[in-house]
């Protein structure tokens, strides 16, 4: 596990994983929002983004460090 405060362990801690790989993304639309899967560790990664363009706004910024 991750000590990073953004890492969530979701229902499964395979979830997300590889989901860059996929036609749908690492970004997923839940009861209170949009969340950001993690590709590498599974779980999630961060969530409570208002609109898709948001969650995916943010993964632009973190790959561009």
């Amino acid at each position: 596990m991750s000590n990073s405060p953004f890492y969530k362990k979701g229902s499964g801690s395979k979830m997300g994983k590889g989901c860059a790989d996929t036609a749908q993304g690492c970004i997923r639309k839940d009861g209170k929002g949009f969340k950001i899967l993690n590709n590498k560790k599974g779980g999630v990664w961060r969530s409570g983004y208002a609109t898709r363009k948001e969650a995916l706004d943010q993964l632009k910024a973190m790959h561009a460090n």
